[in-house]
């Protein structure tokens, strides 16, 4: 994960990545990633098919995708000390002929116009470092084959309202500003607001979060030094991602894991991509029954108690798989705070116990609104 601009307050996102390195690496966050990375683009395997991996940070991605058995690797960043280390990890498997580590920019439009065409174009928490977002979105998926995957995430400005992405634009220009002892402190006073004391309130054990911490066989703190300090930064929302998918590069959102910093998106071209097109043809989105009981603001509620075994609850609040389409399009964030859907709405959506939280794509009333609404269980 790298920036791309010539900033005294640029973070060094490399010098993060090496001291993950250094203080982490092992087998098993190999497999957390390497889960993960299956997962999402569900598939056991990767062979023949070829990588790219956009901001390769640590390497640790890439290499998830060696494991899967990838038939060619192209992992790139901008951080000198980024490819180092990914270099170093290449060099852990053996240094396969099959795995090409280079150095280079997103933006770098003849560079992305040179790179050999790729089934899975992959780029985690990347792009929106760069300064410049939606140019790096749209040259990130000039390599993407016809048939290919285009696999991305992006800070979600639907999850950040409170507080708001200005304010967090402040503090990352306040951490990079800092000496290393108030870096030290900032991330302490962001661990004790965000992690401990709502654990507390909770009634939770605060280090139970930081101990079972490992999405994507990340670190908690490698990922607190990588928020406080991931600078420059933009946010997007889930309705404009989806829309530059569809209207810029001509893809089709195929699937989405919302409820996090970053918000997942997988696109590709369903006429052209048969797997993808038999897993859509497979979903058996059902008509939402009004009346939608208004909760309050933009929220309104549907029964749904036949799903309760499978939705949200305080035990996981993020069990639920279903997705909510407002006619016929994916509408918006899953898992929200139901406050923020009162508050913000815009799409977001709760599946929670016995019933379905949500707000229309314009926080319009969607028993008068003359849209259609519509669930699929398994999304």
């Amino acid at each position: 994960m790298t920036t791309e601009l010539s900033s005294e307050v640029r973070y060094r996102f490399g010098k993060n990545w090496a001291e993950f390195i250094a203080k982490n690496f092992n087998d098993a966050i190999v497999e957390e990633s390497r889960a993960h990375l299956a997962r999402f683009l569900r598939v056991s395997t990767l062979e023949t098919l070829t990588f790219l991996d956009i901001g390769c940070g640590s390497g640790l991605h890439s290499l998830a995708a060696h494991r899967m058995g990838a038939g060619r690797i192209i992992s790139f960043d901008y951080d000198g000390e980024s490819v180092k280390k990914t270099e170093r990890v290449r060099d852990y498997v053996g240094n396969p002929s099959t795995w090409t580590v280079m150095q280079g920019s997103v933006l770098d439009r003849k560079l992305m116009e040179r790179l050999p065409s790729a089934d899975i174009v992959y780029s985690w928490g990347v792009l929106h470092h760069t300064g410049e977002m939606w140019s790096a979105v749209r040259n990130a998926a000039i390599p993407m084959k016809p048939d290919g995957m285009f696999y991305i995430s992006l800070y979600s400005s639907d999850n950040y309202v409170d507080p708001p992405p200005e304010y967090w634009i402040k503090v990352k220009q306040k951490y990079n500003a800092a000496g290393p002892i108030r870096k030290r402190l900032k991330e302490w006073q962001y661990a004790m607001r965000f992690s401990v004391l709502p654990e507390l309130k909770a009634g939770r054990n605060p280090l139970g979060i930081i101990r079972r911490y490992g999405s994507r066989g990340m670190k908690y703190w490698t990922d607190v030094k990588d928020w406080l300090g991931g600078y420059p930064i933009e946010f997007a929302s889930f309705q404009e991602t989806r829309d530059f998918g569809e209207r810029e590069l001509g893809l089709d959102l195929v699937n989405v894991s919302t409820g996090e910093g970053c918000t997942e998106y997988l696109f590709c071209r369903l006429a052209q991509n048969p797997y993808w097109q038999s897993i859509a043809e497979q979903r058996t989105p059902r008509p939402l029954q009004g009346p939608y009981s208004p909760q309050g603001g933009a929220s309104y509620a549907v029964p749904l108690p036949h799903l309760e075994t499978m939705a949200d609850s305080a035990a996981d609040p993020r069990c639920s798989a279903l997705m909510l389409y407002e006619d016929g399009r994916m509408l918006g964030i899953a898992h929200s705070a139901h406050d923020h859907i009162r508050r913000y709405g815009k799409g977001r959506f709760s599946h929670w116990g016995t019933s379905l939280y949500f707000s229309g794509s314009d926080n319009s009333d969607p028993n008068t609104n003359g849209r259609s609404y519509a669930y699929c269980e398994r999304f």
